[in-house]
């Protein structure tokens, strides 16, 4: 179990966790010499079969960024509050903030008792029990000790022990992810990193990604809570010590994270939920500058109110946190909004989505998702809610870095639910899909209505009238075409039911044509023959006989000539009948079909750009069909 101190400056944290441990966590010969907390402190011992492992954190004001950077993921606080001072500035503000990290279990450790009278212990109990009314530590126990005399530490020792027995492992189902607060290196090993881990597990020889640097790193060696250990999952403290290419100390900071999740990404707007403290004496307001701290990081940034032009003290409300520097979080995250002046908590935050828009961002829809989200509880239920905030379906890889769950495991779970569908690596309801695909039907029978002389419309161009996020509208046409909604030739689609209507010009003259075609199907007259039997101007001819070729009553293999679709056809089985199951040369296709060596040669170079055969020097065989 990590027990993470909180409280006033010299109210005696420090000299607690050497009771409890014999260890002193003040390291800096500035810290001694001051007899003042500045970075965060680590001790560990063994409590009968329990490892508890302490975070002793700064209680001045000018060191608050270093208290926040160690509380943010630990199991059990202790609030220790002097006897002789009672309740003090940064007593409170370090309640307000451990309270709004939604840490859940701690206790009071009412410290320098020997200082004091009964009477007066007496009544700082009475002003605890009204500071921690309303927080997780209204029922808390209220356990009077002394770091000088030791009065109390032992059943301080037997509260903290049975609070590690009832402690339940925090290990879930997700990519791990460690919040870095502690960079050293270390003689013969190398760099090593120390921090939280929030979620997942590591094992020795995993490779894990360094946020925000983008490098891989791989896992040499492990400390779990100070020991040896061959892995480390959620809720333990441990080092980790890194092996990477060209990572040197310089590149590593406090605030950065180590994750095996490989779709996590940094975000400049994030999607928060807020609650400003009670006790704020003046409304959070629209654009307000803020110090953001989530886990170990620290950046600057502000905040953008999606329901109204403020939030007031005690309420929630929702915003959108615009950060000066990426931040890498997930949903779930918790934050904590300092003032710009750095002096004083204002509001905490619960992270409900990632890579927000600008535009649209406080939209009444908009807002009514994120609420959905932020009371969506097991996962099934967070991914419904985040597929109903968008019409053309979620990413995988955005849901995994947006849930911090790997792609197998969402999976198997998208498997469970009959209502979705994975296409194309992106998961949509099903109602979602037929939605687009009757969109999409409806706008081709539009473009049908102004053009009903043309066949059908270029697959690049009926893409364009799909919602451009979406990556699977190819994959849509052709779910479409096999559910026979939609005919595709070529590189041209239309409406099944839709048939091209040509022009008047267009349906006399196939109307004299097609008898000239159908005398030799395979060597039809070219088109200048055409024209003067027809008494039609060659150009003229071309122009209204390309007309039927896009609409399917004829077909163009070469340059001077026009096919009826079945004399095509014909040609083509031939081949099959013929060499399906041997190559041939032109002059072997040239005696089976009865045709001039020069036509042979342009038609079997068609069939070629159709990728119904394939030539081979001087041989070309048949190539399989794609249907």
């Amino acid at each position: 179990m990590i027990i993470a101190t909180a409280g006033h400056v010299d109210h005696g944290k420090t000299l607690l966790v050497k009771a409890l441990t014999g260890i002193s966590t003040d390291k800096l010969s500035e810290e001694i010499s001051r007899g003042l907390t500045i970075e965060l402190g680590f001790a560990y011992k063994n409590f009968g079969t329990h490892r508890l492992g302490f975070v002793d954190v700064p209680g001045h004001i000018r060191f608050i960024h270093n208290m926040l950077a160690g509380v943010g993921a630990v199991d059990y606080v202790l609030l220790v509050i002097a006897a002789d001072d009672g309740p003090m500035p940064q007593t409170i503000e370090h309640l307000a903030i451990i309270n709004e990290l939604g840490i859940s279990r701690g206790a009071i450790a009412l410290t320098k008792i020997d200082r004091v009278s009964s009477a007066r212990l007496t009544e700082v109990k009475r002003q605890i029990g009204e500071l921690v009314s309303g927080t997780f530590l209204a029922e808390a126990a209220i356990l009077p000790c002394s770091g000088i005399n030791l009065d109390g530490i032992e059943a301080l020792k037997a509260h903290l022990t049975g609070a590690a027995a009832s402690l339940q492992s925090k290990l879930e189902p997700g990519h791990f992810r460690l919040a870095i607060d502690r960079i050293f290196t270390v003689k013969g090993a190398g760099l090593v990193v120390t921090g939280a881990v929030t979620s997942g597990r590591v094992a020795i020889g995993d490779e894990l990604t360094l946020l925000a640097q983008g490098k891989t790193v791989r896992v040499r060696q492990i400390h779990r809570q100070n020991v040896n250990s061959d892995s480390a999952q959620a809720g333990d403290r441990c080092a980790l010590n890194l092996a990477s290419v060209n990572l040197s100390r310089q590149d590593v900071h406090r605030g950065d994270w180590l994750t095996s999740n490989p779709s996590l990404t940094g975000s400049h707007r994030v999607d928060v939920q807020v609650r400003v403290l009670k006790a704020e004496r003046t409304a959070l307001k629209h654009w307000t500058p803020v110090h953001i701290h989530s886990a170990a990081k620290h950046a600057l940034g502000r905040i953008a109110t999606l329901q109204d032009s403020k939030i007031n003290p005690g309420e929630t409300g929702f915003v959108q946190m615009v950060s000066d520097e990426p931040l890498f979080l997930c949903a779930g995250d918790r934050l904590i909004l300092r003032d710009q002046g750095a002096n004083r908590t204002i509001a905490g935050g619960l992270v409900i989505q990632m890579h927000s828009p600008q535009r649209g961002r406080n939209a009444p829809l908009r807002v009514a998702h994120l609420q959905k989200q932020v009371l969506a509880v097991s996962l099934t239920e967070k991914i419904a809610a985040l597929l109903e905030s968008t019409d053309h379906g979620i990413l995988l890889s955005s849901l995994e870095a947006q849930l911090n769950r790997s792609i197998s495991e969402l999976t198997a779970l998208i498997k469970e639910n009959t209502d979705w569908v994975t296409i194309n690596q992106t998961l949509i309801t099903k109602k979602q899909l037929a939605a687009l695909g009757q969109s999409l039907i409806t706008q081709l029978r539009h473009w049908h209505s102004q053009h009903p002389n043309q066949y059908g419309i270029e697959v690049n161009r009926a893409v364009g009238f799909l919602p451009r996020q979406i990556n699977f509208a190819n994959d849509l046409l052709d779910i479409l075409a096999k559910q026979k909604i939609l005919k595709k030739t070529g590189a041209l689609v239309a409406v099944k039911d839709f048939n091209i209507r040509l022009s008047d010009a267009a349906q006399v003259a196939l109307d004299k044509v097609l008898p000239l075609l159908s005398q030799e199907p395979s060597k039809p007259p070219v088109l200048h023959d055409l024209a003067k039997i027809t008494q039609i101007d060659p150009r003229q001819l071309e122009k209204i006989l390309m007309e039927c070729v896009k609409a399917g009553r004829l077909v163009r293999p070469v340059a001077n000539r026009f096919y009826r679709p079945d004399a095509i056809n014909s040609l083509k089985d031939l081949i099959i009948d013929n060499f399906s199951d041997r190559d041939f040369t032109v002059q072997e296709y040239r005696d089976a079909a009865g045709i001039g060596r020069n036509l042979a040669i342009e038609l079997l170079e068609h069939f070629d750009r159709q990728g119904f055969t394939r030539r081979n020097g001087n041989f070309r065989q048949a190539l399989p069909s794609k249907t």
